[in-house]
């Protein structure tokens, strides 16, 4: 459990997207823990019941629009699991999310 709030559009990234997408290994001290919170993110797409679709054409369980990744219910997504992680690894994903934020929508002035 944490106490680290989860930021806002966060709560629709599915675990293996924070996993592969965002630079948290940035923040987190040594190899031991970037691996085990990699771990623990994969391992929470294991353990989904109703996992994020993956895009695709619309065939074997893929879905055609990007809306159909949205679902809050997919339990994959972080608002799930958000509070399995320790501070430190929560922080490290807040702290990667704005990173990638200031990237891919301007720093705010």
């Amino acid at each position: 459990m944490n106490n680290v709030k989860i930021p806002d559009g966060l709560e629709y990234w599915p675990c293996v997207d924070i996993a592969e997408c965002l630079p948290y290994q940035n923040y987190l001290p040594g190899k031991h823990a970037r691996e085990a919170l990699y771990g623990k993110l994969w391992g929470i797409l294991a353990e989904a019941d109703n996992a994020t679709p993956l895009g695709g054409d619309g065939s074997d369980g893929t879905v055609e629009e990007p809306s159909g990744r949205l679902d809050l219910d997919n339990d994959d997504k972080a608002g799930h699991w958000w509070h399995k992680l320790t501070d430190a690894e929560a922080n490290a994903i807040v702290q990667a999310y704005a990173a990638r934020k200031n990237i891919w929508w301007g720093k705010p002035s």
